[in-house]
């Protein structure tokens, strides 16, 4: 119609005349009088259902119900740290971020540097870290079984390495044997690069854990790595009279029901496998540590899943947690606020 005014958006790219838009949005403005909005047009990441627009009205809806009721979303972060990082408020930077103002600098928003997006940022970290700390009190509050050092184990075990301990590997080891004596669940994660010898740290804790009548379990994220772990601790340990079960999704038929069995009637004491270990068909008589090998593939839940395998005698099994990732010791606090750390 003559007189309308279409406002057309979208992503702007070189064409073969000039700057293009394709499948642009558009309003239909009244005048010359309608004014300009007073703020960018935010784009979301959408998913299939979901379009922009849409999105853009719900969140519109939900600054208006906040700006009527602030008392609706409490902010967390205490007035002297914001002071102290320069950071708005919750409210002031959740406005900011969905209505951004003409003047706002756009290259600290692209890069994740603006205060407000820095705001949201701390408030995601600090949910993490409490979360976490939370789900350790929460564990540490469950009995654990007291398991010795295994020496005697341990001390024939070494005996047909062709090496000796290093030093790092002796210290690590001390750490987790004064875990591992104590009534309260151990969560520890070793860091340490590939060849470092952390698998062997991982079935010296084991030894611990069979010493004192219990079983211990390892868990890959691969199967590849998980029959890796298994031919190794089968090479250590059957010389020592202890029967290694391994269990994994391609593990079939009679040969996964005989794994089962001799897991749960206890004949199986050292058991490696994948997530399999932690389905719900798979029972252990008295699982006392539980070894899982890079932490990073596995979630929390899955991890806790395996825990509660443990429990049905009414004690929390020991985890120690291995990792070759290098993690700087600040972030491996943050990340891992749960675990204690051994490099």
């Amino acid at each position: 119609r003559p007189g309308v005014i279409v406002r057309a958006f979208g992503e702007a790219r070189a064409g073969a005349t000039g700057l293009e838009i394709y499948h642009p949005e558009y309003r239909l403005s009244g005048g010359s009088e309608t004014p300009v909005e007073e703020y960018y047009t935010p784009i979301y990441p959408t998913t299939e259902g979901l379009h922009q627009t849409r999105l853009r009205a719900l969140t519109q809806q939900a600054l208006r119900l906040l700006e009527q009721a602030p008392e609706t979303l409490p902010d967390v972060i205490p007035d002297a740290l914001r002071q102290r990082f320069q950071l708005p408020g919750l409210h002031a930077s959740l406005q900011l971020l969905h209505q951004p103002p003409p003047d706002v600098d756009l290259e600290q928003l692209a890069h994740g540097l603006h205060p407000a997006t820095r705001r949201l940022a701390l408030e995601e970290l600090l949910a993490h870290q409490l979360s976490l700390r939370e789900v350790r009190l929460r564990i540490q509050a469950d009995g654990a079984p007291e398991l010795p050092s295994g020496r005697s184990l341990q001390t024939r075990f070494l005996a047909q390495l062709p090496f000796a301990l290093t030093g790092a590997q002796r210290r690590v080891l001390e750490e987790i044997a004064l875990d591992l004596a104590r009534p309260a669940p151990m969560l520890r994660l070793v860091q340490g690069d590939v060849g470092s010898g952390k698998t062997v740290v991982a079935a010296m804790a084991a030894l611990s854990a069979l010493a004192g009548n219990c079983q211990a379990a390892m868990m890959a994220p691969t199967e590849i790595l998980a029959e890796q772990h298994y031919r190794s601790f089968k090479a250590w340990f059957e010389p020592l009279g202890i029967e290694v079960a391994w269990l994994a999704g391609k593990l079939k038929g009679k040969a996964r029901l005989d794994a089962k069995a001799a897991i749960a009637d206890g004949r199986a004491r050292m058991v490696v496998g994948t997530h399999a270990l932690f389905q719900g068909d798979v029972h252990f008589q008295c699982l006392g540590l539980a070894i899982i090998d890079e932490q990073h593939r596995f979630g929390v839940h899955q991890r806790l899943a395996l825990r509660e395998k443990g429990e049905a005698g009414g004690l929390t099994p020991h985890q120690l947690i291995m990792t070759a990732t290098p993690i700087p010791r600040t972030l491996a606090m943050s990340a891992y606020a749960d675990l204690d750390v051994s490099v």
